[in-house]
């Protein structure tokens, strides 16, 4: 009966954290519990109230057999009478277990104070149920939340300038020469002038957008609820699809041709000091040119690994200590490290992150009913662009990694 009480339990457990999870959801969300999800807490608390009713009516069992089997333990057993002859009685069920108080002794006694007679006496009772005898009502709950593995932080993005997209398409103004100033030949001599002209940089936003069309008979009898899984995947997809194409978008945009950072290291492959000598060159140069200081250092996945397995040959101290296995990030020379998996392989780029801008507008989760089908037509949309600045201030690197 014991084991039966934990079965129970468990239930009670799981089902209880099903619930705290649905309802947190909402709560990290901001907004009210939707009727799906209202009706799945429901059906799940019916069931925590059988349960209950159930554990109270077992435990009180439980109880009453350890209290019975407590005092019978205090009284002398009668000896049994033997002749001299021994006839085998047929097995009379009713008379080993007159009542059912005395069977729940003779289980306790048998599973809790392990007692060889009681543990006997119930082989001899017992019929062996199994669980593939009564396959029709064993349950098979789904615990939830649903597993979900994709990664939605979309780095690249938020790496860079985000402002609220105003339109379809819009220009960006940009200063392509300034006034002038300089120092006065002499008193009541002429100074320098010079027009200020501006131009403008076309921006056209892309529209990233699916749908898909959802039977109610699915959305009504689902647990977790359908509906709310599509729409967090919805939004996770988006996610994945604006960083991936905004990350290729910014690639693309930088025009200068890739510096190759030549293997200086007896071991042929590029060494932290190539790498320290590439990078202030290239900062140096831009700020010869004007240019803001570079901030931050954009890379694929393999140039995060490279540069983390790089070590100091006279020490064997790590070259680059700010990265970190556990956070894809660090500050290399003070660079912030960007590490974002949708950069093809090998991509390593330097500049200065306010000069690339991400606009967007997300419409987010829409639906709607289509009562002749019954079916619950639902979709995601958003809308975006990304506008490099000042294509010539990044640098674009080949890094040899070739072990």
């Amino acid at each position: 009966m014991g084991a039966y009480l934990d079965r129970l339990n468990e239930q009670f457990a799981e089902i209880t954290d099903g619930i705290n999870v649905l309802v947190d959801r909402a709560a990290d969300a901001g907004r009210d519990v939707t009727d799906d999800e209202q009706s799945q807490v429901d059906r799940d608390t019916e069931r925590l109230n059988t349960l209950r009713t159930a554990i109270d009516h077992y435990t009180e069992i439980e109880r009453t057999s350890t209290h019975v089997a407590d005092i019978r333990g205090t009284v002398r057993t009668t000896p049994r009478q033997t002749g001299t002859a021994v006839v085998e009685d047929t097995y009379d069920l009713t008379r080993e277990f007159p009542t059912i108080g005395d069977y729940a002794i003779t289980v306790h006694r048998a599973t809790v104070l392990r007692d060889p007679a009681a543990r006997e006496k119930l082989e001899r009772a017992t019929a062996h149920q199994l669980v593939a005898d009564n396959p029709g009502i064993v349950p098979r709950p789904v615990l939830g939340p649903v597993l979900n593995l994709i990664d939605d932080s979309r780095p690249f993005v938020n790496s860079v300038v985000k402002k609220p997209l105003p339109a379809g398409s819009f220009d960006r103004p940009r200063i392509t020469q300034h006034v002038k100033v300089s120092v006065q030949a002499a008193e009541k001599t002429l100074t320098d002038s010079q027009k200020l002209l501006i131009d403008k940089m076309p921006v056209t936003a892309k529209t990233y957008a699916g749908h898909l069309n959802i039977s109610r008979q699915d959305i009504k009898w689902t647990s977790p609820g359908i509906l709310q899984i599509v729409f967090d995947d919805f939004a996770s997809i988006y996610a994945q699809t604006t960083c991936d194409d905004a990350s290729d978008t910014f690639v693309a945009s930088c025009t200068n041709a890739a510096v190759p950072i030549a293997p200086g290291g007896a071991v042929g492959v590029s060494t932290p000091g190539d790498i320290n000598k590439a990078l202030f060159t290239a900062a140096a140069n831009a700020l010869t040119a004007g240019a803001p200081a570079p901030d931050s250092l954009w890379v694929a996945p393999d140039v995060w690994s490279a540069l983390g397995g790089m070590t100091i040959a006279a020490t064997g101290q790590p070259a680059y200590p700010s990265l970190s296995l556990t956070s894809q990030g660090g500050n290399p020379l003070g660079l912030r490290l960007v590490v974002d998996g949708h950069f093809a392989a090998g991509t390593m780029i330097m500049g200065n992150s306010r000069l690339v801008e991400w606009y967007e507008d997300v419409d987010g989760l829409m639906q709607i009913g289509e009562p002749d089908v019954l079916g619950q037509l639902v979709g995601y949309a958003g809308y975006g662009a990304l506008l490099n600045l000042a294509p010539t201030t990044f640098q674009k690197f080949t890094l040899d990694v070739t072990p």
